[in-house]
């Protein structure tokens, strides 16, 4: 549940490197994010997560992209429905269990799992988990309870954007794992 970089860390370290994550988070979601509608946002906070997951493990990346969310919330306050914390939290996770996981050692294998994990990322959590979130949020709280349309063509709607973001975000982490596994070796 944490990396072997993590768990080598004093106590004081890894709250430190937590509570550095935990603010890029913030950052990210709340001061760099661009707003487009009630439930489209560039961020980069689905960056910052894949490499909390990958650099100290799925627990704390589950606590970076939860604690950053709320956070960021209690900073800047937007119509935001509390699930999607949970959501980024388990974007962390999956993506940080999935680097972790996989035994491989070399740079092919490092964009390999990558690979696996953003891809991962994308359909469990983006495309599946945070659209039915970001569905029932609208149903609740826009369309005073009544579906104004299928989940189906929310879904296709909602994609368009989000494949973009999701996809400034995969160049984003690929542009920089070379520079953060040589931190992860140096680390060991």
């Amino acid at each position: 549940m944490f990396s072997k970089t993590f768990r080598a860390f004093s106590a004081g370290k890894q709250i430190a490197w937590l509570a550095v994550f935990v603010a890029l988070s913030v950052a990210a979601n709340s001061y760099i994010g661009i707003e487009l509608s009630a439930t489209n946002k560039i961020t980069f906070t689905y960056a910052v997560c894949f490499f909390a997951g990958w650099l100290m493990g799925p627990v704390p990346g589950f606590l970076v992209g939860m604690l950053g969310d709320a956070i960021g919330f209690l900073i800047k306050p937007v119509d935001i429905y509390w699930l999607y914390g949970l959501t980024l939290g388990l974007y962390g996770a999956l993506t940080g269990w999935v680097m972790n996981a996989i035994r491989a050692d070399g740079k092919g294998w490092l964009y390999g799992k990558a690979a696996i994990a953003l891809a991962a990322g994308f359909v469990c959590i983006t495309c599946l988990l945070n659209s039915l979130v970001m569905y029932l949020y609208l149903y609740l709280f826009v369309w005073g309870g009544v579906f104004q349309k299928s989940f189906i063509v929310y879904l296709l709607g909602r994609l368009s954007v989000q494949s973009v973001v999701y996809l400034a975000n995969v160049v984003l982490c690929v542009a920089i794992l070379p520079f953060a596994a040589k931190w992860k070796a140096v680390r060991r």
